[in-house]
Formats: C-alpha cells, sequence, structure tokens
C-alpha cells in the first residue's frame, strides 16, 4: 500500500519528504512486526540484539563497550539491557582480568538455548518480507547504506 493511503495524506511537497516519512512509518512497522515474535521467547527486540552481538563472539567474551557500538539501536540503554539478560540467566558479567575497567559478557547455556529455538523459528517470521524479490532486497539495503552516507 502507498504512504499517501497509510496515512490518508493527498500528496507530499517532495519526493524527499515522502521518502523521510515512508521511512519512519516503515521502521516502525517493522517494529510491530518484531515485538511479537521476540515477544514469545520473552525477549525485546534489543534483548535480542544484545544476545546476537555476544553469540558472535563465538565463545570470547565481548565488552560492554563493544555491545553499544554494535547495537542496532545505538539509544537502548545497554545496562537495562544486560541486567535484564542476567536476571533471565542468559548472559554473564565480569570484571576483565587484563583491564579492570571493563566489563566483560558471557552467553550462557540458557542464552545459547533460547537462541537456538529463535533461530529454528527464523525463516518462517521472515517469509513475510518475502513480497520482495532477492534483487530487490538488495536494492533496497543498498539504497538505506547510500541514504546514510
Amino acid at each position: 500500500m502507498r504512504i499517501e493511503d497509510e496515512i490518508q495524506q493527498k500528496d507530499f511537497k517532495d519526493d524527499h519528504r515522502r521518502m523521510v516519512v515512508n521511512l519512519l512509518f516503515t521502521n516502525n512497522w517493522l517494529n510491530q512486526q518484531f515485538i511479537p515474535f521476540f515477544k514469545q521467547f520473552g525477549l525485546t527486540l534489543q534483548q535480542h540484539n544484545v544476545l546476537s552481538i555476544v553469540r558472535g563472539q563465538h565463545h570470547k567474551p565481548v565488552c560492554f563497550g563493544e555491545v553499544q557500538e554494535r547495537m542496532v539501536d545505538r539509544n537502548s540503554n545497554v545496562t537495562r539491557l544486560v541486567d535484564k539478560l542476567i536476571e533471565k540467566g542468559y548472559v554473564t558479567r565480569d570484571i576483565c582480568q587484563a583491564n579492570r575497567r571493563m566489563i566483560e559478557l558471557r552467553l550462557t547455556s540458557a542464552g545459547k538455548d533460547l537462541l537456538s529455538q529463535i533461530d529454528e523459528q527464523m525463516p518462517a517470521f521472515f517469509q513475510r518480507f518475502h513480497n520482495l524479490t532477492q534483487e530487490e532486497a538488495v536494492l533496497v539495503s543498498n539504497l538505506l547504506d547510500k541514504l546514510r552516507g
């Protein structure tokens, strides 16, 4: 559906404004797709992002600051997110022995198990985005990269 129809606006002053409104609207739409998916696992989208970053270290600890730098939503309160994940038993937090000012995060076996469960359901979840061809998906992604500079 066209953005004009979605928000019931006749037209935009120019194509760049239309693009920005469409991006904002689509971002919210995407979030509304992801929220219930992760909720069934007791997670938020941001918590899943932290778990994925930690898992990406392949059994090595990841420093707290690196998680913040790699977050998709960099406005997230990483301290609060990590505290919740510790409460749920999905990660551990330790002081780095080499540099006591640094905090290291590790994925627990419960965290690995949860991510495996999520991974099993991801392909079915992502089917809803296959109304774009692979070529169109690459094009959209490349254009978004270009927009961000």
